[in-house]
């Protein structure tokens, strides 16, 4: 009985994080995150990457229409597909960091950990040839000592104001709905393209942002 307690708890701990994430980052709860441009257009973020087939789909989308993404990739991956890390730098993209391993369970590290993590990205990164100036927390999660972690490499944390939830199991004209019902002038739209059809949605994005904004 204990044990099924626990596991409950634990459950309910999770999910609680979840919505912590999908509100708080919006707040600028913690993290200074920048949530708008500053001005009317929009920007269009890609998390979780890169991706050996799903992301130069995504880079196929963006050049076709000549706009220009931030890419928040996890450096493990980076590591694995630097040619595709450097064709997103040569097409004018802008990279950004989204830790070292992108662990569910970030949000319960000390600061020091939090912060040789971040550290272990950037040197990553850095042998690649990029400088890293913008960091994105795993799920959006924030804390006092992720706080603490991103001030001390001096980033600057980009939230998001229209989050998709395209990671969900569900179908991607559900997720394009739910984005475009949001969207405004200013926005920062929060996609994955690690995703299946991540391209499609990009793209459907993209024409209703030249048709209607």
């Amino acid at each position: 009985m204990v044990v099924v307690v626990i596991i409950a708890l634990a459950v309910i701990c999770i999910l609680a994080r979840e919505v912590y994430a999908a509100t708080h980052i919006g707040a600028k709860m913690y993290i200074d995150a920048q949530c708008t441009t500053g001005d009317e257009s929009i920007m269009l973020t890609f998390d979780d990457g890169p991706h050996p087939v799903n992301t130069p789909k995504v880079l196929d989308v963006l050049k076709k229409h000549n706009i220009k993404a931030t890419f928040f990739c996890i450096a493990s991956e980076a590591e694995k597909y630097p040619d595709i890390v450097k064709r997103i730098v040569d097409e004018g993209h802008t990279i950004g960091q989204h830790t070292y391993y992108h662990n569910p369970m970030h949000s319960f590290y000390t600061g020091k950990k939090y912060l040789a993590e971040l550290k272990k990205a950037h040197e990553t990164f850095e042998k690649l040839g990029i400088k890293i100036e913008l960091f994105r927390p795993p799920l959006g999660i924030t804390n006092a000592m992720i706080r603490w972690a991103t001030e001390q490499m001096g980033y600057k944390v980009i939230g998001w104001s229209v989050r998709s939830f395209d990671t969900r199991n569900e179908s991607r004209e559900k997720v394009l709905e739910r984005v475009v019902r949001q969207l405004k002038k200013g926005d920062i739209v929060l996609l994955h393209d690690r995703m299946d059809k991540a391209d499609w949605l990009a793209e459907r994005i993209i024409e209703k942002i030249e048709r209607d904004l």
